[in-house]
């Protein structure tokens, strides 16, 4: 029952049960020589109307409720068709009266349902006619109704299958509704991801590449403005070495936009890091320990942005009469890089004491690829970043 209760409780349904009950009362309703006692013509038009009643009423009574409520029901339903069979003054076709039910239990039980109901039912209706007909007659009587009844289980059947099977299919449609629409959900929800992390590698990118050279570029501009009325000379030098600058961070942007070069096309790392020591001043001590090998574009990406990162830092914020940058390929797991300079440590601000953003998107890039950000004052004063990636 619980599985159909909207199938079985339809106006189809109801019309199937109450068409059975009324040609079983017709012969009653239209027949001028019944037989019997006068009363029983509407004790037998009372039990058929409580007999539809409860049919209309079985899922409000039952729903919800447990399972012996539905038992007591068809209980009920059997003592009042064998009772209006008994009482009937017409025999013969009354005997369909209890098809409908039959039909009811194999759509609650299936199977199940079809040996209780179906042979107390159809057993029962043989036993109320037996006094009244004899053996011949109780013969011919189960000879002429069950072909009725063979067509009612197996119309039954058939039919429960097919409102199971559009049960099911309805059920597996919303089911394929809502994974549809979770995985639209999870599509965006990846979308807004993948959107959110390209937002945080471009601004990385524009931090770590564009903020450096611009921030050396403001040194050189500096170091020209304050030299053009003592030594034009090395003004100009300034001048020619912040826009050389300028290009370089051009060409940063411009790898920025298409993400790393071809493998081919980079040089060693150890000649980047060389060529962005030679703009910081005062120049850095670079040091390779180690034998230099290749290692993916993006590990390497990333050690040259560690290490501009550091330069900056040392350059903006520590006042640092030398500094230097130590790339280890000693360890054949991993390479370490490490900048260190002998300025204020964490007393001078900026993104080296209050951990920037400059730092952080650092940290991001590492965490990519498995590396590790440590950042800290130096025992003999200065401050030293150092980064460690897979390799």
């Amino acid at each position: 029952m619980q599985w159909l209760p909207d199938n079985r409780s339809s106006l189809y349904g109801y019309g199937a049960f109450a068409g059975v009950v009324v040609a079983s009362y017709a012969d009653l309703a239209f027949n001028n020589r019944l037989g019997g006692e006068p009363w029983q013509v509407p004790v037998v038009f009372a039990l058929g109307a409580a007999y539809m009643t409860l049919n209309v009423a079985c899922d409000r009574l039952t729903a919800g409720r447990p399972a012996v409520w539905l038992r007591a029901y068809y209980a009920v339903q059997i003592a009042i068709v064998l009772a209006a069979i008994w009482l009937s003054p017409a025999r013969g076709f009354f005997g369909i009266l209890g098809l409908p039910l039959v039909s009811q239990a194999i759509f609650d039980y299936g199977w199940r349902g079809l040996p209780t109901v179906g042979a107390l039912v159809y057993g029962g209706t043989v036993a109320v006619w037996f006094p009244a007909f004899g053996w011949s007659g109780v013969m011919r009587g189960v000879q002429s109704f069950a072909p009725g009844y063979i067509f009612t289980i197996a119309f039954s059947f058939i039919s429960r299958q097919a409102l199971l099977a559009r049960e099911q299919s309805e059920k597996l449609a919303a089911e394929l509704g809502a994974a549809n629409a979770q995985l639209r959900a999870h599509a965006a929800a990846t979308a807004e991801l993948a959107t959110t992390r390209e937002r945080n590698r471009l601004a990385r990118e524009i931090h770590d590449g564009v903020g450096h050279y611009l921030t050396t570029i403001k040194v050189q501009l500096d170091a020209a403005q304050a030299l053009f009325a003592v030594d034009a000379a090395r003004a100009a030098d300034s001048v020619a070495k912040a826009a050389r600058l300028a290009g370089e961070a051009l060409d940063d942007v411009r790898r920025s936009v298409g993400s790393l070069a071809a493998d081919a096309a980079r040089p060693p790392l150890p000649d980047v890091l060389r060529k962005l020591a030679a703009d910081v001043q005062p120049a850095p001590d670079l040091r390779i320990e180690g034998a230099p090998r290749g290692l993916p574009a993006a590990t390497e990406h990333a050690l040259y942005r560690a290490a501009q990162e550091g330069l900056t830092n040392v350059s903006k914020h520590a006042a640092a009469s030398a500094s230097a940058v130590v790339l280890d390929f000693r360890d054949p797991a991993r390479v370490r890089l490490t900048v260190l300079d002998n300025g204020r440590g964490a007393a001078a601000g900026g993104d080296r004491a209050a951990g920037g953003y400059g730092l952080r998107g650092l940290g991001e890039r590492l965490a990519l690829l498995g590396g590790t950000l440590r950042t800290g004052p130096r025992p003999d004063g200065g401050f030293s970043l150092e980064v460690e990636v897979p390799a």
